[in-house]
């Protein structure tokens, strides 16, 4: 990606947005997200399209597209990102989930998998697996990051 140098000081920003949606619960819904507003000392645009799929109580899909614009006094940049998630539950205390990612600023793809067989709450055990792939055409595929995480919360009354 190109890279843009943000000077060292005190900044401050602001952004206004528009939201648009259908209903979330449909079989199929969408959402829209635009964002304009300053960034550093800089202006910012930035777009969040997403369309879900539920065809059932059991499993929901969405696949999205963010992009982000930014003009800076040191260069103008764009970031791409595209987010795939799908979800089936087992039953409403057991279910598996992923989120695959792909970034065009980094060129990276990245994956989270996660296993939650909860209590109550959103206490219980996890199972998460994370990988990260340089995908640069530049450069040869290299695995970048993995991790398996075992997890258990607790939720303590007082």
């Amino acid at each position: 990606g190109k890279r843009v140098v943000i000077p060292a000081g005190q900044y401050a920003w602001a952004r206004g947005a528009f939201e648009g949606n259908t209903n979330q619960s449909a079989p199929v819904s969408a959402s829209l997200f635009h964002r304009i507003g300053t960034f550093y000392n800089g202006d910012y645009h930035g777009w969040q399209l997403t369309v879900g799929l539920r065809p059932s109580t059991r499993i929901q899909s969405e696949i999205g597209w963010n992009r982000d614009d930014i003009t800076l006094p040191g260069g103008r940049f764009r970031n791409d990102l595209v987010p795939v998630k799908v979800s089936y539950a087992f039953t409403s205390l057991a279910s598996v989930q992923g989120l695959l990612q792909y970034n065009k600023q980094a060129s990276t793809f990245s994956s989270n998998i996660r296993l939650a067989l909860l209590d109550r709450s959103g206490t219980g055990f996890f199972l998460v697996y994370n990988d990260r792939r340089d995908t640069s055409p530049f450069t040869a595929d290299e695995l970048l990051g993995r991790s398996f995480v075992v997890k258990y919360t607790r939720l303590f009354d007082f």
